[in-house]
């Protein structure tokens, strides 16, 4: 899958996913496509982490253990309670930074090469 590709299905995820929530919340703000297009530029994360140098460049930064910390990051994240708009900015755009890398492996994964366990550290 493509650079593209990437950018497409984590902006379009993200920006339904928060689009659906103001529909719940019967509220709307520009949040879904401020949302979706932050996701689609942070979706290259990994890449900037572990540039694609060869077919095999997939090694820490893009194994399912690397998933599984970013994963406990979110939790961690949701319960983080706030105490101003600058902090819950931060909580948000953290939330979104995993909410897209994970996308990103999740896409990377089922490639042929598909995701390392570990990776070399």
């Amino acid at each position: 899958m493509n650079c593209a590709a990437h950018q497409l299905t984590a902006g379009a995820a993200v920006g339904l996913f928060l689009a659906h929530g103001e529909q719940k919340n019967g509220q709307t703000t520009a949040a879904p496509l401020v949302g979706g297009l932050a996701a689609s530029i942070l979706t290259k994360l990994p890449d900037h982490l572990e540039p694609a140098t060869s077919p095999n460049h997939r090694q820490f930064f893009h194994s399912i253990v690397f998933a599984c910390l970013l994963g406990a990051g979110y939790f961690k994240l949701d319960q983080w309670e706030t105490k101003d708009a600058a902090e819950e900015f931060l909580k948000n755009l953290g939330k979104l930074a995993i909410a897209a890398y994970l996308i990103r492996l999740a896409l990377d994964a089922t490639t042929r090469k598909s995701l390392p366990f570990l990776g070399k550290l």
